[in-house]
């Protein structure tokens, strides 16, 4: 489970495949931002991603997914 899905109290596969390809993509980029040797600010990276999975639940309980 990553960081985002502990936050939200949720994983991504109750959020359907836009949520599931976006937590996909964030462990791969949280990843390669980790390995890059540059700064990275892993709190601020997990903070964006709790954001945008908390759009993706609203979105998914309207029907779109």
């Amino acid at each position: 489970m990553s960081l985002s899905d502990q936050a939200t109290g949720s994983t991504t596969e109750d959020l359907g495949a836009s949520a599931r390809e976006f937590s996909a993509y964030c462990e791969a980029e949280r990843e390669r931002r980790r390995n890059s040797g540059e700064t990275f600010d892993e709190k601020a990276f997990d903070e964006a991603v709790e954001m945008v999975v908390r759009k993706l639940r609203i979105l998914a309980e309207e029907g779109w997914t």
